[in-house]
């Protein structure tokens, strides 16, 4: 785990008084475990340590709330998706080796036509926690923007976080 400020959080756990914590090492752990057997040993022995400040696990900085509000402002974005109209039409208007993501009533399908005309439409939710994927056509795959799950035309998961192949239709 990487903190936005690059220092780690080591102290109390905020809202408790005697669980400890020590995370946000940023490749840093030989260091931040001596300063957190410090820190944690003057704070249990003597009630506060002059560091405690700094590393703080409830601290909040400016730079945290911008990233906060930009990672929810792409979640956000990538979910506003669902409502959005698709990329085309209908199925009908794509053509052998291509892909994109067409809506059908209230649904959402990602669709490909390989060179042979035959069709492949699967959901457009990614299995993952369920934004939407698009269409890749230099690598020819779905790709979800969330996190980085990667499925093969006919639906099946490539790369992970994602275990599961994009849903079928019913």
């Amino acid at each position: 785990m990487e903190t936005t400020d690059y220092v780690g959080f080591i102290g109390r756990n905020p809202g408790n008084e005697r669980v400890f914590v020590v995370t946000g090492d940023s490749g840093e752990g030989m260091t931040h475990g001596v300063v957190a057997a410090l820190l944690i040993r003057d704070v249990i022995v003597n009630g506060s340590s002059s560091w405690q400040e700094l590393y703080e696990p409830s601290r909040k900085t400016t730079r945290a709330i911008g990233d906060y509000l930009r990672e929810n402002a792409t979640a956000i974005r990538n979910f506003a998706e669902y409502i959005a109209p698709g990329e085309l039409d209908s199925v009908e208007k794509l053509g052998p080796g291509e892909g994109a993501i067409v809506r059908e009533g209230l649904t959402k399908i990602a669709a490909f036509r390989d060179e042979d005309g035959t069709l492949y439409k699967r959901s457009a939710s990614c299995t993952h926690i369920g934004c939407h994927v698009h269409w890749n056509s230099l690598e020819r795959c779905w790709d979800c923007p969330c996190h980085g799950s990667h499925f093969a035309v006919d639906g099946t998961a490539l790369n992970g976080p994602a275990v599961f192949p994009l849903a079928g239709l019913i």
